[in-house]
């Protein structure tokens, strides 16, 4: 239903940032039902304020274009993140998609138990939360994205009878449209567990075998895939798969607890340096040079003039302590293979650029296409399952 640009923003002395600017397509605009869910997610975004989440900076209209200013996340949706560690012999590690969940658990959490300015609970369930839907920068932050399809209880509209999202990673009741919360997130987290950390789609074949399956067969625990796998990490996943959802983890809170647990109990580290560790080495990458907006000045090689010869000590006793490491100290034989740059090229062609006046007057401006490194498409209808992960 929309486009997507990389722009830049600008505002008075000198002040930028890039943005991305999601626009509505036109002839959509004239659906007031694709209008309407437009606004409301621009609406529903900027009552969220968590790490996790991407802001929305703006929504407004230019030339009859409806369009939304939102912070531009840097880095790679998890399927393609995945995929691209399968295929370069570097599979997830258990820890990094432990991590993954455990960050988009807080986001969820955090629009689950949210409230609006009267303090009302707004009640929020994603309902499509997918590999696709969450996103991890080069810092290991993780970005829970689109929220447009979301239920709250602030729309009446978006309750029961209609079934949105995408099948592969629905819960039994958001299958059978019936009434939501928060726990049917949990088992779309779950889903994305199993599939991470198993390197296998948990529920395969057309729409009509994905719901059967859903609704009527428990999921196979991930020890019949895998079978090293932990059996602590298995009771987790189980529990955010259940298909009756009194029995269910309730809250997305209770998931990332069971997960920190889980890591501490096998003494490893699921925080954001352990995903950008992973993501660096599998996306390997130097950030394009803009000398037209650096803030830093070039620095200027200065050469001291001689004017005789100079008694420079070479061994390290003549400096004080920890002045000079010998060349054989371990510490300089680091593995910063990961940090090796790699060429991108992109093919597709390009979107028009766009310009559009920002908030205060402001200009937004696209970037110049060789400035563009990726981009998260759209979410796919529910009608069309994401592409498998192995």
């Amino acid at each position: 239903m929309a486009e997507i640009f990389l722009a830049r923003q600008w505002g008075e002395g000198g002040f930028f940032r890039d943005v991305v600017i999601k626009r509505l397509f036109p002839h959509m605009a004239e659906h007031r039902r694709a209008l309407e869910m437009f606004q409301y997610e621009a609406r529903l975004l900027a009552e969220l304020s968590h790490p996790n989440i991407p802001q929305v900076y703006e929504l407004g209209r230019e030339d009859r274009a409806w369009y939304l200013a939102m912070e531009y996340v840097e880095g790679h949706n998890v399927a393609d993140v995945f995929v691209q560690g399968a295929r370069s012999s570097n599979v997830m590690p258990m820890q990094v998609a432990a991590a993954v969940v455990l960050q988009a658990c807080e986001a969820l959490h955090h629009a689950h138990e949210r409230t609006d300015r009267a303090g009302r609970p707004l009640r929020i369930v994603h309902r499509d939360v997918t590999p696709q839907n969450v996103m991890v920068t080069r810092d290991g932050v993780v970005k829970v994205m689109d929220f447009g399809v979301a239920q709250t209880a602030a729309r009446k509209d978006t309750e029961a009878g209609a079934i949105k999202g995408t099948f592969s990673y629905m819960a039994p009741e958001q299958v059978r449209a019936r009434p939501l919360d928060k726990r049917a997130d949990v088992f779309a987290l779950g889903v994305v567990l199993y599939e991470l950390t198993t390197g296998t789609r948990l529920f395969r074949g057309n729409d009509v075998q994905v719901m059967t399956a859903i609704v009527e067969q428990d999921p196979p625990p991930p020890s019949t895939r895998v079978p090293e796998y932990p059996a602590d990490l298995e009771e987790i996943v189980m529990a955010a798969l259940s298909r009756d959802r009194s029995r269910r983890l309730p809250s997305a809170a209770h998931l990332a607890l069971a997960l920190e647990d889980f890591a501490l109990r096998h003494g490893i580290l699921i925080g954001p340096r352990t995903v950008a560790k992973y993501v660096g080495a599998v996306f390997p990458y130097e950030r394009e040079k803009q000398l037209e907006v650096a803030m830093v000045a070039p620095a200027l090689e200065v050469v001291p003039e001689t004017t005789g010869d100079w008694d420079v000590p070479t061994d390290a006793e003549s400096y004080p302590a920890g002045a000079m490491a010998p060349l054989d100290d371990p510490s300089l034989d680091a593995d910063l293979s990961f940090l090796e740059p790699e060429e991108h090229t992109i093919d597709e062609e390009l979107p028009a650029p766009l310009h559009l006046r920002g908030a205060g007057g402001g200009r937004l401006e696209t970037l110049p296409p060789e400035a563009i490194e990726s981009l998260p498409d759209d979410v796919p209808e529910a009608s069309v399952p994401p592409p498998p992960l192995a």
